[in-house]
């Protein structure tokens, strides 16, 4: 029986998908938004929003956010408005003359929410990061070379600023086998959550390309290297947008997809407005033409500042949406390129969901030739709403471009920023064929989906439980990791079919398969814990607060501290019911690592420090 409404849906979806319609929005959207800033992405979403309403869909809304560095959604706190506003250049001028960056050639070459320089630009003598100390760095009034990718949510930015540098430039040479003379653009390098805070020291941030990094490093090495750089850019108190729209259903209970703007690529992400539209465009023609049945639910499609502006949406929206897909660079031509498979990310196991087999069925069923693959979830990015105190489970579809966070990541070349039209028209019919599942569905025919699902979902359990068996008996577990192991599993296994219910009351009642390998596990050797999994194991906590911890909101400013991003998998399974320790080893299940002691003690001081300001308590 085909878990699809009629067996030809998707290959009438194919049909009526238009790839010019969706490369012609992709492009404008892309152009729009160049050059960067908000008093552009003001005009940009205005199109957005006309789009919308032209396309004939309900509750067009185009929604303003405080983008003034001190207003909160749940806790993340808007970054202030940042504008490029006109030319703005690096050089070099000593041993040698030679411009390295220029926003006339491509915007990129610049980071996001640069400071401004003084009027007349920056003449500094230019020093190697990896010479300085970096909790210390003796870098007053030069510029300081990084290689490499800028990491993102470090303190590294900040402490450089606050040490009074003259300027940031970085070359991301993991691009320079494809990409050697082209830019890569960052952003998210403040010390707390991904943006800088408006107490924060800012600098100027130039990016070059690989081969210039190359030379500029050649250059070091012989003496004494000048450089001179302008940025004309500006940081105020502003807004930043969401805009969004429906295809409404019989119920106000909503289904989501969810694509970021603002970011200057096709492929990261205005192929996500471009997908989002081409998703409702279709299946409302067919909902209008009776092909599908009024939804049950209702589809809405919202289009915002990646984390920030998803945050401040839902923190004031006021109906109750059941589940989401985020679409994330859908397709990359970097995935055709060096052999990567497209992805789909499950939501985290504190939130399964059953779009998780929903996906991975359509996408073996109607897309057998589509080399894929099934990650584990993860609240980064748009998934973060996945935490179950904001209560959206959340699917990521999203393909590779390279390993260490992408190798051609945010490059400025075709092999990060092409997309890949050939796959875009497999998969953009395939997610809205899930997404008629999702809003189309009555209580019936969506029983008939779970039966069809569950013999795959209780196969992919049994699947886990002998891996487990066999890494168990190579001695990779104690008896308590291996059963905290079985445990993930059969959370996933029950979340996700429990989820149907989330739609309708009483769709499934899901049982657990034959507890088959636990007199296996039960007779394996115990593992005596560590010092530090003695402590984790006796903490439990209960979370006060809604959201995930991000920019520390309820800190005081001269408190806020830098933590390592590590942490949300196990905040979401923070529980009274289960201590800390054994919120780790469920995270290292869903997963497949373990947590090592240091990192362990990392986390209980994370958990600590957010106990003090009333994140959460124990209990």
């Amino acid at each position: 029986m085909s878990i699809f409404f009629k067996s030809d849906l998707y290959k009438t979806l194919c049909e009526l998908y238009s790839e010019e319609r969706i490369l012609n929005n992709i492009d404008t959207l892309k152009k729009l938004e160049d050059p960067r800033g908000y008093s552009t992405f003001n005009k940009s979403t205005a199109w957005c929003e006309e789009v919308l309403k032209k396309a004939g869909l309900s509750d067009v809304r185009r929604i303003a956010h405080k983008a003034d560095g001190e207003t909160a959604a749940f806790d993340f706190i808007m970054p202030q408005a940042w504008d490029l506003c006109g030319r703005s250049t690096l050089e070099i001028v000593e041993p040698i003359n030679e411009m390295i960056a220029d926003t006339d050639i491509s915007t990129l070459y610049v980071s996001e929410y640069s400071a401004p320089t003084p009027e007349g630009g920056i003449t500094a003598e230019l020093v190697d990061y990896a010479t300085l100390d970096p909790k210390s760095p003796d870098c007053k009034g030069k510029y300081v070379f990084y290689r490499g990718y800028l990491p993102p949510q470090d303190p590294l930015c900040v402490t450089l600023a606050g040490a009074g540098c003259a300027g940031i430039v970085f070359a991301a040479f993991n691009a320079i086998e494809h990409d050697p003379d082209v830019p890569t653009w960052t952003n998210g390098h403040g010390k707390i959550g991904w943006y800088n805070l408006k107490e924060d020291p800012m600098t100027s941030i130039f990016c070059v390309s690989p081969k210039t990094g190359i030379k500029l490093l050649e250059l070091l090495s012989k003496g004494k290297v000048v450089l001179h750089g302008v940025m004309d850019t500006k940081l105020y108190d502003g807004e930043i947008y969401t805009v969004t729209a429906t295809i409404p259903g019989k119920s106000d209970d909503e289904f989501a997809i969810l694509a970021h703007l603002y970011e200057p690529f096709a492929s990261d992400d205005s192929q996500g407005f471009g997908v989002g539209l081409e998703i409702a465009l279709m299946l409302k023609k067919l909902i209008d033409d009776g092909v599908l049945p009024k939804p049950e639910k209702t589809l809405r499609i919202i289009f915002s500042m990646e984390r920030y502006g998803f945050a401040a949406f839902f923190a004031n929206h006021d109906k109750k949406i059941l589940a989401a897909t985020s679409i994330d660079t859908l397709t990359c031509l970097a995935t055709d390129i060096l052999k990567l498979p497209f992805t789909l990310k499950e939501s985290p196991l504190s939130n399964p969901f059953f779009g998780d087999m929903l996906f991975a069925e359509a996408l073996n069923t109607l897309c057998p030739d589509v080399y894929w693959t099934f990650n584990p979830g993860n609240m980064s990015d748009d998934c973060w709403q996945a935490e179950p105190t904001v209560d959206i489970p959340t699917n990521w579809c999203v393909s590779s471009c390279g390993n260490n966070r992408g190798d051609y990541h945010h490059a400025d070349a075709p092999i990060f920023d092409g997309i890949i039209p050939e796959l875009m028209a497999k998969l953009v019919p395939m997610i809205a064929a899930c997404c008629a599942v999702f809003v189309c569905s009555n209580k019936e025919h969506l029983a008939k989906v779970a039966a069809a699902l569950e013999p795959s979902a209780a196969e992919w359990l049994e699947l886990k439980k002998n891996y487990l068996a066999g890494m168990a008996a190579r001695g990779a577990y104690g008896k308590t990791e291996a059963l905290w192991r079985v445990k993930a599993a059969e959370m996933l296994y029950l979340g996700r079919m429990n989820s149907f219910n989330r739609f309708f009351d009483g769709v499934v009642a899901p049982m657990l398969p034959e507890h088959w390998a636990d007199s296996f596990f039960a007779s394996l050797p115990e593992r005596e814990f560590s010092d530090v999994e003695k402590k984790a194991n006796s903490i439990r906590y209960r979370v006060l607060t809604k959201g995930l911890p991000f920019s520390q909101a309820r800190v005081p400013v001269s408190e806020r501290t830098f933590v390592e991003p590590c942490h949300e998998m196990v905040w979401g399974l923070l529980s009274p019911e289960r201590t800390v320790l054994e919120a780790i080893r469920l995270k290292d299940g869903a997963h497949n690592n373990t947590t090592s002691d240091a990192a362990i003690a990392k986390a209980l001081e994370y958990f600590e420090f957010l106990e003090k300001y009333g994140y959460i308590e124990r209990v």
